[in-house]
């Protein structure tokens, strides 16, 4: 099979993947339609806005016509209004705006998050197996035990109350430094300065450690990173332990192929036979879990960001579900949902690249 062919058949497949999330979200939002209007009315609780909601959800049109308008609004950008009250900027907002604004802050965390992995978990993974049933092989292996079920929650305040305070590059100090921010306006923008001159509401990538740096702002670059060493730490020490694992176990079935065996017996230095051959082939395989990896940690970040007060869609998520701000939680959960599709899409494209066999299936 082409490698064409293949990407589109995955791309179909993907189809009823998003229908079902998206059919599973609004069956949610009708299990209880009393609380879904209340949380859509806000504070605003009068008949008149009641048959506002009721008009504008078209709650009277048989459910299969309320799901089309569903899906209409979803692929528009019309998500509707926070219910929940936005204690960033203090006052009731559109859904896909907060969602453009809050999303890059979360996809920057996970960045962060999957460097640190790859830092600490290749070398960690490569030393187990090279020196199998050996000191550093088993304290590899416990460390990856102990990081595989380690709670976040838990490994967060641990940070927190443990080593932040005598750690002069952190910051635990809730939201971000008031001076990174612009928002006299009611917007939710770096507060950027270009050759002494301040630049209101400018977000060139949207990704607010890039933009300082774009305009040369490295106090406020500075701020935001004190800001996300601790939950992007927290992050990858319980995320690492999967990947030591599973490198491990890959670079042990590499060291056991033929060409690895016949490798050695001409007389190749063990450690041009591990360079060469060995991590080529243990990496392609890793490639693809790190992508996965990278996927859930999207998702994955609610309880860290709520902990360090990180301004993603989780911290967003997690004050939407105190306040039964559905439009909130529904737009969140699409929006994972299609970001864990596309790294699963991704990744299959990837190995399919790397291991033609998976073409053949």
């Amino acid at each position: 099979m082409k490698m064409s062919t293949y990407i589109i058949r995955r791309l179909i497949l993907l189809i009823p993947v998003i229908i079902g999330v998206t059919a599973f979200t609004f069956i949610l939002t009708r299990v209880n339609i009393g609380l879904w209007i209340s949380s859509l009315m806000g504070r605003i609780r009068t008949p008149e806005a009641k048959a506002r909601i009721i008009a504008e959800y078209h709650l009277k049109s048989p459910v299969y016509l309320q799901y089309f308008y569903y899906m209409q609004g979803l692929l528009t950008g019309h998500w509707g209004f926070t219910s929940g009250f936005d204690t960033l900027v203090g006052t009731y907002r559109p859904v896909f705006q907060v969602m453009q604004e809050r999303l890059p802050n979360t996809i920057e965390l996970a960045i962060a998050s999957i460097i640190l992995v790859i830092i600490f978990s290749i070398p960690l993974g490569v030393i187990s197996a090279v020196k199998r049933d050996k000191l550093p092989d088993h304290a590899s292996r416990l460390w990856a035990m102990i990081s595989y079920s380690t709670p976040t929650f838990w490994l967060g305040l641990l940070l927190i109350f443990a080593i932040a305070p005598y750690i002069p590059i952190t910051q635990i100090s809730g939201a971000l430094n008031s001076s990174y921010y612009f928002t006299s306006t009611g917007s939710f923008q770096p507060w950027v300065v270009h050759q002494g001159a301040l630049i209101e509401g400018t977000r060139p990538t949207g990704f607010l450690l890039v933009d300082t740096l774009i305009y040369g702002d490295i106090p406020a670059f500075l701020n935001g990173m004190e800001h996300i060493i601790l939950p992007a730490l927290t992050v990858a020490l319980t995320s690492m332990g999967a990947i030591v694992r599973f490198l491990r176990s890959s670079m042990l079935d590499a060291m056991g192929q033929d060409y690895v065996r016949t490798a050695k017996a001409k007389g190749l230095p063990q450690k041009r036979v591990i360079n060469k051959h060995v991590k080529r082939n243990a990496y392609s395989a890793t490639i693809t879990i790190l992508g996965l990896l990278l996927a859930s940690l999207m998702g994955g970040v609610v309880i860290t960001e709520d902990i360090f007060s990180w301004p993603g869609i989780g911290y967003w998520l997690a004050e939407a579900a105190i306040v039964n701000d559905f439009a909130s939680i529904m737009a969140s959960v699409f929006v994972f949902a299609i970001i864990i599709v596309t790294a699963n899409l991704i990744v299959d494209i990837i190995y399919a690249y790397l291991d033609p066999r998976v073409r053949l299936g």
